[in-house]
């Protein structure tokens, strides 16, 4: 089984600092939940109204996709650098 990722590690690096921040995403999740939860009266009947037309199918589809990226986030590695320093994002 697949799991979403449940941290992120944000390491700002340059002459004089280096700064690391660990983020719970795992919360950002549960606020995303409650607030998927609260409108997801609107998301069925959006859902159920146009899907005569098709684009309930693509609605669906485009959910699932979003849904999909998320869980693929695991293992994101990005690194931007400058003149003056670096910063690491990463999502474990």
């Amino acid at each position: 089984m697949n799991w979403p990722p449940m941290l992120m590690h944000v390491k700002i690096e340059n002459k004089n600092t280096h700064f690391g921040l660990w983020l719970p995403l795992f919360l950002l999740m549960l606020i995303a939940a409650v607030i998927l939860l609260a409108f997801l009266p609107v998301i069925l009947l959006c859902l159920l109204v146009m899907w005569p037309s098709g684009w309930g199918r693509w609605l669906w589809n485009s959910f699932k996709a979003g849904l999909a990226s998320l869980w693929a986030l695991k293992g994101l590695s990005v690194d931007i650098k400058n003149r003056d320093g670096i910063v690491r994002v990463t999502v474990v």
